[in-house]
């Protein structure tokens, strides 16, 4: 043996053993930790993982290791002895930048013990609080559990993870983020609150919240959309912009300055999907037009807006045709219900109008409409006019009697044999037309109106 070489007495298995301590867990998926060395044992269930504060005021324990001291921290204690098994809640804050210490124990947790000077201490006055004659000690951080491996390293990445960069620094997606999360905290007070505060019966509920981050606003929706409110709401939407012929572009502006509006994207698809039920009900077929004239139309505009014009401008050369009787069937019950029509006298009394329209500078369209005479009081409202033929072009004879055909055709089988609806009631039809004197004298084939 060298000089410099110390001989050691050798250790056994079991020596080395008491030595090692030991860590059982499957955290973070499980919340309970077993904890054993060769003085003690511990059970920690946590409860509050907490965090670790900022550098400049983070304190640690006293000894040779120095552990971290965590905030928010809150952890259930079981304490095995040979004869005693002892149950404590433990919870660590800080507070004006220094730690605190809590120790809840009995059968409901409701005598405290508290500390400010360190977690030693606290678990010394717990000792105190049960046996003042006993002078058992605790280690602190061992008790309130400091000293667990797996909750320093769960900390350090939560740590690296929350990294909070100002909010003009984050992307799109990140500021969407950052956003539901402020709205899930606050969904979450707001349910400890109303759970505190409020009756059962009161049925609260926190649909929306709102707020701004410096320039950006926010909007969202907290609970489960109702998928039938949101589809009445965008209903309402389409009924309002097309009777006061509000364009798509002017909704997207007012949608922007109310969150109370639904979006214009939704207003259009539920749009699409009214004229996809509307077509399986009423369809439109498509009628070929002669070549028409080309003559510039220089008259008064009657439709100026920019996407009608250019649809208008799309359509040149074909025209879009509905039948009377999909339209009839679709009116009935309802005029029925209101009590328009009876049943016990089924006869219509329908109305065929007819007229050109001037479309921007470029395009000139012609319509033809019914309506239903027997609704007196809401004859003259331009919802109760229903368009069975629309193309575009100027009044021409050629046109007209293209067109036509069979609109002409179906009126005709309409007057001679009336037509059955979808309750197999058989109606008559009485026919009236309405037109101004130039259309009137196209349709009778006339080359001018003083001709």
């Amino acid at each position: 043996m060298e000089a410099n070489e110390i001989s050691l007495p050798l250790q056994t298995d079991q020596q080395v053993k008491k030595k090692k301590p030991v860590e059982i867990h499957n955290y973070p998926k499980e919340s309970i930790i077993q904890y054993s060395d060769s003085e003690r044992s511990y059970t920690y269930d946590i409860i509050k993982e907490g965090n670790y504060p900022h550098a400049t005021y983070l304190k640690y324990t006293k000894g040779q290791k120095g552990f971290r001291i965590p905030d928010n921290y809150e952890v259930k204690v079981s304490l095995r002895k040979p004869k005693t098994r002892q149950v404590v809640r433990c919870m660590i804050k800080y507070m004006e930048k220094n730690p605190v210490y809590w120790i809840y124990y009995g059968d409901k947790f409701q005598y405290h013990v508290k500390s400010e000077k360190s977690s030693s201490n606290a678990a010394c006055l717990y000792a105190k609080a049960l046996n003042p004659e006993i002078k058992t000690r605790y280690s602190g951080p061992h008790f309130f559990g400091l000293h667990l491996e797996i909750l320093q390293q769960a900390r350090d990445i939560h740590q690296r993870a929350t990294v909070l960069k100002s909010f003009d620094n984050l992307t799109s997606t990140g500021q969407n983020n950052r956003a539901k999360k402020i709205a899930k905290s606050i969904s979450t007070i707001f349910d400890q609150v109303t759970a505190k505060d409020c009756h059962s019966d009161d049925n609260l509920s926190l649909k929306s919240i709102e707020f701004d981050i410096g320039n950006n606003s926010f909007y969202l929706s907290v609970n489960k959309e109702n998928i039938e409110e949101i589809k009445h709401k965008a209903r309402a939407a389409v009924q309002a912009c097309d009777k006061g012929q509000v364009s798509r572009e002017g909704y997207r502006t007012l949608a922007s300055i109310s969150q109370d509006l639904p979006r214009e994207w939704k207003v259009s698809v539920e749009k699409r999907d009214i004229t996809r039920e509307m077509n399986e009900i009423i369809p439109i077929s498509l009628i070929n037009i002669l070549p028409g004239s080309d003559d510039f139309v220089n008259s008064e505009i009657h439709i100026n807006d920019a996407e009608i014009v250019h649809n208008m401008q799309q359509s040149i050369g074909k025209g879009g045709r509905r039948n009377v009787v999909d339209i009839l069937k679709y009116l009935i019950p309802g005029l029925i219900e209101r009590k328009i029509l009876d049943v016990m006298n089924p006869k219509i009394h329908l109305r065929i109008s007819g007229d050109g329209r001037n479309v921007g500078r470029k395009v000139k369209q012609v319509m033809i409409t019914c309506s239903i005479l027997d609704d007196i009081d809401n004859l003259y409202r331009p919802e109760n006019h229903y368009t069975i033929v629309l193309y575009p072009g100027v009044e021409k004879y050629e046109t007209l009697n293209n067109v036509l055909k069979s609109l002409a055709m179906e009126l005709r089988k309409l007057k001679e044999e009336g037509f059955k609806d979808n309750q197999n009631i058989e109606w008559k039809v009485e026919l009236y037309f309405s037109s101004d004197w130039k259309f009137l004298a196209m349709c009778l084939g006339l080359n001018a109106a003083n001709s």
